[in-house]
């Protein structure tokens, strides 16, 4: 589930440039839970969008 979290807030934030905040509005009422806790919060989401596993391995730093 956290995947479809991460697809779908990328996608609001790339298309739609929602703001954090919005973004996890958005995933709380579609039903999207979070890896942990109860509900997503704004900080939530800018460090999952933020994780630099999430990228291509072309654009990943060397040694990282």
């Amino acid at each position: 589930m956290e995947q479809a979290g991460r697809a779908r807030a990328r996608q609001l934030r790339d298309e739609d440039e929602l703001s954090y905040r919005e973004i996890a509005a958005v995933l709380e009422a579609e039903g999207i839970r979070p890896k942990r806790g109860e509900r997503w919060h704004p900080e939530t989401v800018r460090r999952m969008l933020a994780n630099a596993t999430d990228r291509p391995p072309t654009l990943r730093k060397r040694g990282a």
